[in-house]
């Protein structure tokens, strides 16, 4: 028979608009086309609100789907009774006994062969699944979420926020580590990761799958692209996206114009705070959230991703790779994807480097073209939703053995 699949989520991942939810959504499409019966369990929460009723989507169609609302939101109250106990805040938010209970109603009801934990923030309902379930337990890394707590802790200056920011990232490793082995096996989203897993600890059977494409409805390049234009899509919500595109804007940018003056920015992703300065900048252009990612990155020239936070693999790269188009990063943008720097992406990290990478496109349109072929043809080998979740398939067959 085929294989029964419970999926928890911390989100509900439709649309699939952002990193995570395309992460699950593509591995979902792919379980289904396999033939896999799907049961997702998803945290419906304020921050990320999805309004059930008006998903149209075949893929949702196939699924049985139930989720759970939930305000997860930074309470201040909640955050500095925090510092005082031992548990991890930011994994704390996401637990609540209701939702324990419905998640025990569908294991008691339902037999399932894999349960599949997406995310470090799902790990609190552990307790639930093993008492009413005898499935094997995968948790799905998405990333290695104390580095991203690390990395934003040494750039803050220095004062309560760096304090803080540092006993969220200790609280957070100590977490990690701890439940590195409560589970039955271990899927990262990069070797990176997948190494770092181990350092850490882990020795549970590991099997990397990385972010999955369906290459066949991406359009070719070289359709309707806007000249000397630049882009970037990311959630303005989340810190190091913010950090990394003021650092652009203060330092970079100013650069790329003195030399090409008509040169267009244009910034896609959800919630944008009021005191963003994005419109301060010349030639910038907000665009707030958009509909299609694949249609806005096929219309701009490059793809710029000045991150230096973070951790796991950046889909929107991914993405814009599959469209051919060029991609400037910083080493921590690009990390976890093995691309090659020159070849199918160009990586810069600081302010004279990154501009000249990008000046290079600009003045250069053969080059552009040949990094933004080879990086189309580096997805298709190596990111091909297909073979990548029947890799994931045979990898869950040999842990029920």
């Amino acid at each position: 028979r085929d294989l029964k699949i419970l999926i928890l989520t911390n989100r509900v991942p439709f649309p699939p608009n952002s990193g995570y939810p395309i992460v699950v959504y593509n591995t979902i499409k792919g379980l289904l086309q396999l033939g896999l019966e799907i049961t997702l369990f998803s945290i419906n929460t304020n921050k990320h609100r999805v309004d059930v009723d008006d998903i149209y989507d075949p893929v949702f169609d196939s699924i049985k789907f139930h989720s759970f609302s939930l305000d997860t939101e930074v309470n201040v109250w909640g955050a500095l009774f925090n510092v005082f106990s031992n548990q991890s805040y930011n994994v704390s938010r996401y637990f609540d006994d209701e939702a324990a209970k419905l998640l025990e109603d569908i294991l008691r009801e339902n037999e399932f062969d894999i349960i599949q934990l997406e995310g470090l923030f799902l790990l609190p309902y552990l307790l639930s699944v093993r008492k009413f379930s005898k499935a094997k337990i995968v948790l799905r890394a998405h990333n290695i979420e104390h580095l991203i707590w690390e990395r934003n802790s040494k750039m803050a200056k220095p004062g309560a926020k760096k304090w803080y920011l540092q006993s969220l990232a200790a609280r957070m490793k100590e977490f990690e580590i701890y439940n590195l082995n409560s589970c039955d096996a271990l899927v990262p989203i990069s070797n990176i990761d997948a190494a770092k897993f181990v350092e850490l600890g882990c020795k549970l059977p590991i099997h990397t799958t990385p972010v999955g494409m369906s290459l066949n409805g991406i359009a070719e390049s070289g359709i309707g692209i806007e000249p000397s234009s630049l882009c970037y899509i990311g959630s303005m919500d989340w810190l190091p996206n913010r950090e990394g595109i003021e650092w652009f804007l203060e330092v970079v940018w100013p650069k790329v114009l003195a030399s090409f003056p008509d040169t267009k920015f244009f910034l896609a992703g959800r919630n944008f705070p009021d005191d963003f300065p994005g419109h301060s900048y010349p030639n910038v252009e907000i665009v707030g959230e958009v509909e299609n990612s694949h249609s806005f990155l096929r219309s701009k020239s490059m793809l710029i991703v000045p991150l230096f936070s973070g951790s796991g693999v950046r889909v929107k790269i991914i993405e814009a790779m599959a469209e051919g188009r060029p991609v400037v990063s910083t080493t921590v943008g690009a990390e976890g994807m093995n691309a090659t720097d020159n070849v199918n992406i160009l990586i810069a990290d600081t302010p004279d480097a990154f501009a000249r990478q990008i000046k290079r496109l600009l003045k250069d349109q053969e080059e552009a073209n040949r990094i933004g072929e080879n990086a189309k043809g580096f997805i298709a080998e190596n990111f091909d939703n297909k073979k990548i979740i029947q890799d994931l398939l045979d990898f869950y067959k040999s842990i029920l053995k």
